[in-house]
């Protein structure tokens, strides 16, 4: 596994570029300029919204690239909510309407459509265009499907962690936890102090199922997970038991009406010093930042806690290339695949000048630029280990994963034995065996 990320992702010679048009759902595209009038469109249907830096970075990579000659025309319909996302994609994609270009994680839906022919196969294309070498394997590989094949290219490399207040934690005599038991004692602490321990969006499903997925990790690093996926185990499994019992203790800690904050909520509940810790990936780095986060608010960020005696190390924790960028292959002809050629080959220094870290290899030996706080960030990943954990969504059935969405929530709260949760999650894992 690709370990000198931080060493190869510093970068020469970059120019920060404008941002672009920031415009709400649907309405951005960028139009190109040539002199027979002959524009192609490709539409993408984005699960990010319209203002993400991918979308603006993508835009700029359009516009450069009908700079230079081309003539395309990207048009942009986004969907934010993620259940939305999913469930209109499906549908478009059942009534034949598949767009050119679309957001796609490595589900097991998405090797059903890889199995039907359905998307255009990535590692053919970066073969042929010569580019696999140019992306970090960590970012890459997230999206290859249980079969080992790749039908999206990633926008992003992320890692996660939990940002936490460091006044808060001064004031109640507590340091940055290293252990899960930890983190259990310091919001124990922190809510003697009358503090707000968690700040989480619940009602997005995947911050608790993060939390879920942390005890089994260290336990066993992925075998469990894909074990419960090839129906080769149970949640009432050691490491299923637990994850249930941790979830149920530290779900007491979290905000109130937590079920039903989104994550934009949850952050923001953070950021205005209502709640001590906040669990969250680097694409929302920029809130962090000396320039953006609120004048007074002093923060810092551990990775995932370890428990004693884990199989995986500290420097194992989440860490992967995101929601990926997958292709209809029916509109996929010799403009489009040089227009996503041109994309390759300049999308990772255009989104690391928006301090964002890139999905491939990026020069950089002027880092003056940049928030000291996204070097830092950055100087993290030099050091990231060989196992990263995968997000139970990604892998699970997805009737398992909305069982365990549809009881996760009563368990943290209390209205919800741990033993009866954990039938619920075994009968929907027996049911989708």
């Amino acid at each position: 596994m690709y370990k000198k990320i931080g060493t190869i992702c510093l970068i020469a010679g970059m120019v920060l570029m404008g941002c672009g048009n920031k415009a709400q759902t649907a309405a951005n595209s960028t139009e190109a300029e040539n002199t027979d009038g002959n524009v192609r469109e490709i539409h993408y249907f984005s699960s990010r919204s319209a203002s993400d830096d991918t979308m603006v970075t993508l835009q700029e990579i359009t516009d450069k690239y009908n700079e230079q000659g081309g003539n395309i025309k990207l048009v942009i319909d986004s969907n934010a909510d993620r259940t939305s996302y999913d469930q209109k994609l499906r549908t478009m994609i059942a009534g034949g309407q598949m767009p050119d270009m679309f957001d796609l994680d490595a589900t097991p839906y998405a090797t059903e459509l890889g199995e039907q022919g359905m998307l255009t196969d990535m590692d053919a294309f970066l073969d042929e265009i010569g580019e696999k070498d140019s992306y970090i394997p960590l970012a890459l590989n997230y999206g290859r499907t249980s079969d080992g094949k790749l039908y999206t290219l990633p926008l992003e490399l992320s890692t996660e962690m939990i940002w936490y207040n460091v006044d808060m934690f001064k004031d109640a005599g507590i340091e940055a936890p290293k252990t899960l038991d930890e983190l259990l004692e310091d919001c124990k602490v922190l809510k003697e102090k009358g503090y707000t321990a968690f700040g989480i969006g619940g009602g997005d499903g995947w911050p608790l199922l993060r939390l879920l997925a942390t005890y089994p990790f260290r336990m066993t690093g992925n075998e469990y997970l894909n074990k419960l996926s090839l129906g080769e185990a149970k949640m009432s499994d050691e490491p299923g038991i637990k994850a249930a019992t941790f979830m149920s203790e530290i779900g007491q800690y979290f905000q109130p009406g937590f079920s039903t904050t989104d994550v934009a909520t949850g952050l923001n509940l953070f950021l205005s010093g209502k709640s001590a810790m906040y669990p969250t990936g680097t694409w929302e780095l920029n809130y962090f930042t000396d320039k953006n986060r609120p004048e007074g608010l002093n923060v810092d960020y551990f990775y995932m806690p370890t428990i004693k005696d884990g199989k995986t190390n500290a420097n194992d924790y989440w860490a992967f290339g995101g929601i990926g960028l997958a292709v209809n292959p029916k509109s996929f002809d010799d403009q489009y695949k040089d227009y996503l050629t041109f994309i390759v080959k300049n999308y990772s220094p255009a989104y690391f000048a928006h301090e964002h870290l890139a999905p491939q290899k990026v020069d950089m030996s002027d880092s003056s630029g940049f928030d000291p706080l996204f070097l830092k960030v950055m100087e993290d990943t030099n050091n990231i280990g060989s196992t990263a954990a995968r997000p139970w969504d990604v892998v699970l059935n997805e009737d398992v994963i909305a069982t365990i969405n549809d009881n996760l929530p009563g368990l943290c709260m209390g209205e919800e034995t741990t033993d009866d949760f954990i039938k619920a999650v075994d009968e929907a894992l027996e049911a989708n065996k």
